[in-house]
């Protein structure tokens, strides 16, 4: 009985692991297009300006951009929360993982704290 416990214990903890990872790198995907938004709008922004475009036309692109950047920064404070709760979750449930696809999961989960955990 205790074996069987600890077996749905370690399926929960990968089920965990798994998702924590998932929101890691949903999350990293998010920002990165957010950043390429701003890019993009930035450049055309700065066309629409070269072309004297109205005043007006330009202001609405500006907030697009704002609008962007605020994106950005949430998604950004969201990654940093995500990785956090990945390494510790790593901490905690780490040494538990024996498989060969857990060992897989485990290695992308260490790679994406390394990239995205601020100190």
């Amino acid at each position: 009985k205790n074996r069987k416990h600890r077996g749905e214990k370690m399926a929960a903890a990968v089920k965990n692991l798994k998702i924590k990872v998932g929101v890691v790198k949903r999350t990293a995907k998010e920002l990165t297009s957010y950043e390429k938004e701003i890019t993009t709008q930035t450049e055309k922004i700065d066309k629409m300006k070269a072309e004297d475009k109205p005043f007006h036309d330009v202001k609405q692109q500006e907030e697009v951009l704002k609008e962007a950047q605020t994106c950005r920064t949430d998604a950004k404070r969201r990654l940093e929360g995500a990785a956090q709760d990945l390494e510790s979750f790593l901490a905690e449930e780490g040494e538990g993982f024996g498989g060969e696809a857990e060992a897989e999961t485990m290695e992308e989960a260490r790679g994406l704290v390394k990239q995205y955990v601020v100190d």
